[in-house]
């Protein structure tokens, strides 16, 4: 039996198992997907890395700053730009002053810090957790393949939505723990990567672009400039507004549902980014929280041992759910001690 399980290798659930791990923690992670990462997503296309999920990094506070020098020492993250541009109806301006602060990207792509983290812990991919119910001193999690893993204690990384369904019923004697998870609402987003042709020059604008109010588009990022060494055409990526992708989401033809993205941005930069030499399409069910909860992570002891973290819980980046992972990892230290 396990001290911990952590579901969900992304952000959240990558740290907090290497706190734990560090803490001497007997901890393994469940993770549904064959990689890590979660929505620190990259694609190897065409002989270049594109990320499709996650865009980029900032710094606010002092602990996810040490955490960004420790990357960059190790050649993992640099800064990519200083500048994200905004796209309106007026055109495209400069950000404020006040705006302009370092970015940063990984040369290999978003994933390569999620490998950096997963390092040396336990993980058991390819498995999707299908029931969870417990006794008086352990939980059993129930996965794909019919096998039982048992544990002290549960942290669960997974959007509000798909933890749900699995934990309703045995948190029926915490109501406001349950209450909190249930008033998390997501909006999917739409992603489209995009590669070029080499005759065709990329204004330095063009690099982080934020759309302002537009019913169809709401990021354009040249993610060429993130590896210029090792790009061999222009590569776009562009991220779709929630209402676009409400309206799409169960679109069952991938092209259908991500051309009007190629012909908004046509539209709104240059009418050869309409027309990509190649193009792909990915669609996120639960790309970001609405509204997060405004806490570093959920915990409880009834009916035993559980955390719930993630960028839903303390904002809607990925600092945010490098901080909900160290605050997890907290909590079930003291829950385990209890």
């Amino acid at each position: 039996m396990k001290d911990v399980i952590v579901i969900g290798a992304g952000m959240a659930g990558l740290t907090c198992a290497q706190q734990l791990k560090q803490a001497g923690i007997d901890v393994t992670i469940v993770e549904k997907s064959a990689g890590v990462g979660g929505r620190m997503a990259t694609r190897r296309l065409q002989g270049t890395w594109v990320d499709h999920g996650a865009q980029l990094l900032s710094v606010k506070s002092d602990g996810f700053g040490r955490f960004i020098r420790k990357l960059q020492e190790k050649g993992i993250v640099h800064e990519w730009t200083r500048n994200v541009y905004q796209l309106s109806a007026s055109g495209l301006l400069p950000p404020e002053a006040d705006a302009r602060h370092p970015r940063y990207c990984c040369s290999l792509g978003m994933t390569a810090i999620a490998k950096y983290l997963a390092n040396e812990i336990p993980i058991i991919n390819n498995t999707r957790i299908i029931g969870v119910s417990h006794n008086d001193t352990k939980w059993q999690l129930v996965n794909d393949r019919q096998e039982v893993l048992e544990t002290s204690a549960i942290i669960s990384t997974i959007p509000a939505p798909q933890f749900l369904p699995l934990f309703e019923e045995v948190l029926t004697l915490a109501p406001s723990f349950l209450q909190a998870v249930q008033s998390v609402k997501f909006a999917p987003s739409v992603t489209i990567m995009a590669g070029y042709n080499t005759s065709h020059s990329v204004p330095l604008e063009w690099q982080a672009i934020k759309c302002v109010n537009d019913p169809i588009l709401d990021w354009i990022s040249y993610d060429s400039s993130k590896h210029p060494d090792k790009a061999t055409q222009p590569v776009f990526v562009y991220q779709s507004s929630a209402e676009f992708a409400k309206q799409s989401m169960e679109e069952p033809d991938l092209e259908i549902a991500g051309k009007p993205l190629l012909n908004q941005v046509g539209r709104l930069l240059a009418k050869w980014l309409s027309s990509p030499e190649w193009w792909q399409v990915h669609r996120w069910r639960y790309a970001l929280a609405e509204e997060s909860l405004g806490v570093s992570c959920l915990s409880t002891a009834i009916p035993l041992a559980l955390v719930c973290a993630g960028d839903w819980c303390a904002g809607k980046n990925i600092e945010a759910a490098y901080h909900s992972g160290v605050a997890a990892a907290e909590s079930a230290i003291e829950l385990l001690k209890a």
